[in-house]
């Protein structure tokens, strides 16, 4: 009788990688499962140690003897990783229970309570008619004059610009203004704010039938439109483009001064001066100021010149 070999076949061991890895698997989907109930264990608990910690509240403020805040809901939100009463910024709550990331709580006249407070996952909510708080992973928010809780609602508009300086990648629910191309279909709002801004869904770029371009701010300073009231300066319409201000050939430096030369001029003699529509010809022209100080005999080259002030790089985002 012949022996048998003594280890695993190439087979035997696949199987049982393959047992390990979904042993692997489900020990995973146990812990990740294990944490969020612990979460959203301790974010309940959280709501009813803050709603313990708001009836104290209007026990030992509202009920001796009527104060005037008990014709009116008083309303605590956290602040500065405070629970404090937003009218009276020196009362704060003190509770049992981590604090959550964001949160309110109201008190109507009545004592009745509404709860709103989320952690990084979920969100912990109440109405004034409700004895029991849900945990939901959507977030919530009170409505101040009914007390009730509704979904919170971004009513940022679509097409708002922000300058965003936390990193390299845009914020949820917003693009990162670098000319990119994307479909309609992913984001219809955005798309179709560019169609009824400037008649067109490419105005940006994109084949305007299927696709749009966002913006290309990256290196770009922002302007008011119009003209304003208060000085010369112009913004053009809403979108449009704008080029640096440049000096045309003729001007020059002398030595090691930093002083831009124009032209001799017989009207005005050596000196600073501040001059407008800086130009070599009736069509160019310049937006800007500039100090100069004018030179008989120096007539040198210096090409494009622009002005920059001290400034910080942002990451311009746009809302969709």
């Amino acid at each position: 009788m012949r022996n048998r070999k003594k280890g695993f076949t190439l087979i035997e061991l696949l199987a049982v990688i393959v047992i390990l890895a979904v042993i692997a698997l489900i020990a995973t989907v146990s812990i990740i499962s294990i944490i969020n109930r612990a979460e959203k264990g301790a974010l309940e608990d959280s709501a009813y140690g803050i709603i313990e910690a708001g009836n104290v509240f209007y026990i030992d403020h509202v009920l001796p003897g009527g104060s005037e805040e008990s014709s009116e809901r008083i309303n605590f939100e956290i602040i500065g990783r405070k629970f404090v009463n937003v009218k009276n910024k020196e009362e704060a709550l003190a509770f049992k229970g981590s604090m959550p990331k964001t949160g309110k709580l109201q008190i109507n006249a009545n004592g009745d309570t509404a709860i709103a407070i989320c952690s990084n996952k979920y969100c912990a909510c109440k109405t004034v008619s409700e004895t029991r708080v849900t945990v939901q992973k959507e977030d919530c928010e009170i409505d101040e004059e009914t007390g009730k809780i509704g979904t919170k609602k971004d009513t940022t508009p679509v097409g708002t610009v922000i300058s965003y300086m936390s990193g390299s990648n845009a914020p949820d629910g917003y693009l990162s203004c670098d000319g990119s191309v994307y479909n309609i279909s992913d984001y219809p709002k955005l798309a179709e704010s560019f169609k009824d801004g400037f008649g067109k869904y490419n105005y940006y770029g994109g084949d305007g039938t299927t696709t749009f371009a966002v913006p290309d701010l990256r290196g770009e300073f922002l302007r008011g439109t119009g003209t304003a009231s208060r000085n010369t300066g112009t913004g053009g319409n809403v979108g449009i483009h704008q080029e640096a201000t440049s000096f045309p050939s003729g001007y020059g430096t002398s030595g090691n001064s930093a002083h831009l030369f124009l032209p001799y001029n017989p009207n005005y003699m050596y000196g600073p001066k501040n001059y407008d529509n800086i130009s070599s010809d009736s069509t160019k022209t310049s937006v800007f100021k500039y100090d100069v100080i004018e030179d008989q005999t120096y007539r040198g080259n210096v090409g494009m010149i622009t002005t920059r002030p001290t400034n910080t790089a942002v990451l311009y985002c746009i809302k969709y």
